[in-house]
C-alpha cells in the first residue's frame, strides 16, 4: 500500500507596514533635508543681497551640509520605490553622522581662527554670532538629530511610509529637487567665485570669473 503524505503550505508572514512612528520617521527625513537647504539658504542672503563672499571654508561648510543631507535624501528616494529596511535606513543616517561630523571639524577649526579678540571674525554675523558659528551649532544638532533616529531606527523606519501615503510620495519628488537645486546653485556659485584658476582667494572680494571674463 503506498504511503500519502500531506504537504503543509505554509505562507510568509505579511511584511510590517509603516505606524504613524514610520510616517513621522520619514517625514523629519524630509525636515533634515530642507532644513539643510534652508541654511545653506541663509548664507545666501549673506552672499548675494548683502553682498558678502564666502572665503574656501565656508564653501566647504556648505559642501558637507550638503553631503549630510545625501544620506536622508537616499532614504528619502528609497522611500519611493517600496520598503526601506532597517539596513538602508541606517546608512542614510550614518552618511548624515559622518558628513556633518567632518563638517564641523572644519567649522570648529574657522571659528578658532578668529576667536581671539580684537579678531572682528570673518564677514558678517546674525544675532552676534558669525555664519561659521552658527555653521558649527547646525553641524552638532544634526548629529544629535541623525544618532536619535539610529537609535530609534525599530519606531522610525519608514518601512512602505511613502507607498500607503499620497502626500509622502508627492513631498519626496519635491525635497529631493530642492536638494538637486541647492546642489546645483552651489557648484555655480562656487564656480564663479573662483573661476578657471585652482585656487580661490582666502578672502576674496570679487566673483573672479567676471574680473577675469571683463
Amino acid at each position: 500500500m503506498n504511503a500519502t503524505t500531506t504537504a503543509t503550505v505554509t505562507t510568509p508572514a505579511s511584511a510590517p507596514r509603516a505606524g504613524l512612528s514610520n510616517r513621522l520617521g520619514l517625514w523629519f527625513a524630509h525636515a533634515y533635508v530642507l532644513g539643510m537647504c534652508a541654511t545653506i539658504g541663509g548664507a545666501y542672503i549673506f552672499q548675494f543681497v548683502l553682498w558678502e563672499y564666502p572665503c574656501p571654508m565656508c564653501l566647504l561648510q556648505r559642501m558637507f551640509m550638503l553631503l549630510s543631507a545625501l544620506g536622508p535624501a537616499m532614504i528619502i528616494a528609497r522611500s519611493r520605490k517600496g520598503s526601506v529596511t532597517a539596513a538602508e535606513f541606517a546608512s542614510g543616517w550614518g552618511i548624515a553622522i559622518v558628513s556633518a561630523l567632518i563638517g564641523s571639524t572644519v567649522s570648529g577649526a574657522q571659528v578658532l581662527m578668529h576667536i581671539v579678540p580684537p579678531d572682528p571674525g570673518y564677514a558678517g554675523a546674525l544675532f552676534g554670532l558669525h555664519l561659521y558659528t552658527w555653521a558649527a551649532i547646525t553641524f552638532l544638532v544634526a548629529v544629535l538629530a541623525a544618532a536619535v533616529n539610529l537609535v530609534l531606527t525599530h519606531q522610525a523606519q519608514p518601512l512602505d511610509a511613502a507607498r500607503t501615503s499620497p502626500a509622502l510620495h508627492r513631498a519626496a519628488g519635491l525635497t529631493l529637487a530642492v536638494l538637486a537645486l541647492f546642489v546645483v546653485s552651489n557648484l555655480v556659485a562656487c564656480f564663479l567665485l573662483q573661476g578657471f584658476h585652482w585656487q580661490m582667494p582666502g578672502d576674496p572680494t570679487s566673483y573672479q570669473f567676471f574680473t577675469d571674463l571683463f
